[in-house]
């Protein structure tokens, strides 16, 4: 019975492991992405206010990105690189602070 249940455990394991890694490798984790949400001109030519998600594995979740500024490009390297860099920087340190910040 023992043997039994060792190898039923074993075979789920296996599984799961395996399930786990496919979804792994089935995204590009080393790029994220930008979906512009709402945007909204002000009083100020050329400045908007802009609502964007940027989802990555890194950040453990979609990220709500409240912007003010020159319109974005989602597809901007820059803007995708700077997101990726504040969320493993807040995943590496947990408290959303940020520490080690050197922009």
């Amino acid at each position: 019975m023992n043997k039994k249940l060792a190898l039923i455990g074993g075979a789920l394991a296996l599984a799961c492991s395996s399930s786990a890694s496919f979804a792994d490798s089935a995204g590009n984790s080393s790029a994220g992405t930008i979906v512009v949400i709402s945007k909204q001109e002000t009083e100020i030519p050329e400045y908007f206010h802009q609502k964007y998600v940027f989802n990555h594995p890194d950040c453990l979740g979609a990220v709500t990105v409240d912007y003010y500024g020159p319109e974005i490009n989602p597809n901007d390297t820059q803007l995708i690189a700077a997101e990726q860099r504040m969320c493993a920087q807040n995943r590496w340190f947990g408290d959303g602070s940020g520490a080690g910040d050197s922009d």
